[in-house]
């Protein structure tokens, strides 16, 4: 017998939670990126941002929220796509809906 629930709703909990989730995707990317040896100007041209919006990234401010974002993360930071994979399945109630 299969039983499907439905996801709970969200509390000031569950939102801080979520922050905590998503700054810790952030401190990922910053760390890859360090490894890589670049800069956040560097990388935030190769990923077609520009500084600020990386540092947002970087803080969690920022989430990609589709495939091709996470791709353009990944090639930024010279990070394989089975990584990022990893990260984002480990970070991954940092998209839980709002």
């Amino acid at each position: 017998m299969s039983m499907t629930f439905a996801p709970l709703p969200l509390t000031d909990d569950s939102r801080y939670f979520q922050g905590v989730w998503a700054r810790m995707f952030g401190q990922f990317i910053r760390s890859a990126r360090q490894k890589a040896g670049r800069s956040v100007e560097e990388t935030a041209i190769v990923a077609g941002m520009d500084p600020a919006q990386w540092l947002g990234v970087e803080a969690g401010d920022y989430l990609p929220m589709t495939r091709r974002q996470l791709h353009v993360v990944a090639d930024a930071v010279a990070m394989e796509w089975a990584s990022m994979a990893a990260v984002v399945l480990l970070c991954r109630q940092a998209w839980e809906m709002q």
